[in-house]
Order: structure tokens, then C-alpha cells, then sequence
């Protein structure tokens, strides 16, 4: 069962070598020895060490330096029988170790390039080496960078890669963009009285946020919406009468981030985010102690609210 009724992503998505934010804690020492013991099995001897962020979650680091960060695993075996574990800590690894086989994106032609990029919504706190200097910011805490969707895996560019490419940086933004936009949803719904959802296997669904209207049509007094994680995008468009909508789309989000076994790919963005005229700016905010969301209503989202007639 999936979050509002369609299945979950199957556990081969998650060999897609993708950064994350806020994954799952991957300290049982259980699956660190089994993926240890997976890698080597495949010629790559790896060494345990911390995340900086957080030390209490733990990365594996091959002898070439390539990282093999665990969250995503944590998530995917997580209530698994040992059998399943294993079968799934295979595949995850069977499909990084072919994706390393793939072209680098300097050695694609440019029409390669323009099938393959991909626009992706990422946290700035996603714990990975990568120079994404060239980002273009999206919201507070979120930017967005440019990707490869590869047979095996997604591979995110780095700014010294993006500055060898044939295409101009521009170019890239806006092909990405075009190819993110015709990514295939599996789901499309209206889950209460106003909250849509939009949900899909691919990895850049919740990246389909970045243009709203070709998702949930046209919202001239803008749109108040979430994408917890990369699956997944929670919207309500602003009308006469959407503060009950809003109210039902937090409890949504909270309901999703507290999932049992973490969410695929790690916590996108926690807050709900209001859209309009190119601006997308934060609104919530969850009360540490208690865990309640409260809805902030800045000067903006008011003046979109009183000339939708909500308020």
C-alpha cells in the first residue's frame, strides 16, 4: 500500500545512486555488515565511517574513494526477514556497481545530453561531496540542480562537470525542466475536499513541484503545497475555501513524515510551501517538543488568502 493508496516504489528504484537528505538512520550493525560484505563480494572493499552531519549515521568509503551512503537501505530492509535483506542490499549494490559502468556525461553527445538531464529539487543539506555551486535556489533549504536519469542509476553533475558540457548552463535548465515535467506519475487524486496528490515511481516526481500548474492547473492566487519526499507532491490550489484544505494538507504531511521505516530517498523538505508568481516561500513550521505543525501566514500568503475570499 502507498501513502494514499498506490504502491510503493519498488525496491530497484533504490539503486538509483542518488544524494539524500534526512535519510533513515543506518546504524544497525547488521546492515552495515551485510552491505560490507555485498561490496566485497563484487571487488569493493570498503571502510565504516561517520556522516558529518549527524555521527550516529554511518557511510561506507571504497578504497577509491566512492561513498555508499546507507539511509536509503535502512529504509528498504527495514522489517525485512534476513533472506529479503539480502536480496535487497544485492540488487541496490548489482545496479550502483553497473551504473559506475555508465558514460561520464562529458563523453555524451549533446542530443545523449538532452534525452538524459533531468532537473531535480535537492536539499541543501544533502551530506555528499558534490560541488553544486551552479544550483539555482527553489525555496529556503531547497535548490535545484541538474541530473542524468542513466539506465541504472541518477547520477547528479557536479559544477565541474556541468562547465565541460556542450550545452549552456541555461539550455540545461530548461531541458531538464522539460524532461522532469514529462516524467509519468502513477497517481493523480484528490485525497479531501480540495488536496490533490500526485504520486510516481520516478525519482524526480516530487521535482514536478517546480511548475505547479501543469500539475494542478492554473492558480492565479497560488498554491500551498509539500513534497516530503521524492515520490510525492501534496498540493492545494488557493480558493474561497481552502483554509480547511490546508489544515487537512498538514495533517497529510505529518503523516507521511512520521512513516515507520523512514521515507525512500530520505526527507525531502518538512514544511508546507506556498507558490506564487515565481516566489515560493516557507509557511509551516513543527514545534520540536510536541511535534505539531503550525501554519505561518506571512504578508504574502495573507494578501493571497484575503483576495481568494478565504479569510
Amino acid at each position: 500500500m502507498g501513502w494514499f493508496g498506490r504502491k510503493k516504489p519498488a525496491a530497484g528504484d533504490s539503486a538509483a545512486a542518488a544524494p539524500q537528505a534526512e535519510a533513515p538512520q543506518a546504524e544497525a550493525p547488521s546492515l552495515v555488515a551485510l552491505a560490507r560484505r555485498t561490496l566485497a563480494e563484487r571487488g569493493v572493499e570498503t571502510t565504516i565511517e561517520p556522516q558529518e552531519d549527524d555521527p550516529t549515521r554511518l557511510q561506507l568509503r571504497g578504497a577509491d574513494g566512492q561513498v555508499y551512503l546507507l539511509g536509503n537501505l535502512a529504509g528498504l530492509v527495514h522489517g525485512q526477514d534476513p533472506r529479503t535483506q539480502a536480496d535487497i542490499v544485492a540488487r541496490h549494490f548489482d545496479a550502483m556497481v553497473q551504473g559506475e559502468r555508465e558514460p561520464d556525461a562529458e563523453d555524451l553527445t549533446a542530443d545523449e545530453l538532452r534525452d538524459q538531464i533531468r532537473l531535480r529539487i535537492m536539499s541543501v543539506s544533502t551530506p555528499d561531496a558534490l560541488d553544486l555551486s551552479y544550483a539555482r535556489p527553489f525555496a529556503p533549504g531547497l535548490v535545484l540542480a541538474l541530473c542524468l536519469d542513466q539506465p541504472t542509476m541518477v547520477k547528479t553533475l557536479s559544477a565541474g562537470t556541468v562547465a565541460k558540457l556542450p550545452l549552456s548552463l541555461d539550455e540545461l535548465f530548461a531541458l531538464g525542466q522539460l524532461r522532469t515535467d514529462a516524467e509519468p506519475v502513477e497517481e493523480r487524486a484528490e485525497i479531501a475536499p480540495g488536496v490533490f496528490v500526485v504520486e510516481g515511481s520516478s525519482m524526480f516526481t516530487a521535482s514536478k513541484a517546480v511548475n505547479l500548474p501543469a500539475l494542478f492547473g492554473a492558480a492565479p492566487y497560488g498554491t500551498v503545497f509539500a513534497i516530503p519526499q521524492r515520490h510525492l507532491v501534496l498540493a492545494v490550489p488557493i480558493q474561497a475555501d481552502s483554509l480547511t484544505a490546508i489544515n487537512t494538507l498538514a495533517g497529510a504531511l505529518l503523516q507521511v513524515l512520521s512513516a515507520e521505516g523512514g521515507l525512500p530517498g530520505g526527507v525531502l523538505s518538512r514544511n508546507l510551501l506556498f507558490a506564487r508568481g515565481g516566489e515560493v516561500s516557507v509557511v509551516s513550521d513543527i514545534e520540536r517538543e510536541s511535534g505539531v505543525m503550525r501554519i505561518e501566514i506571512d504578508e504574502r500568503f495573507q494578501a493571497a488568502l484575503e483576495e481568494a475570499g478565504a479569510v
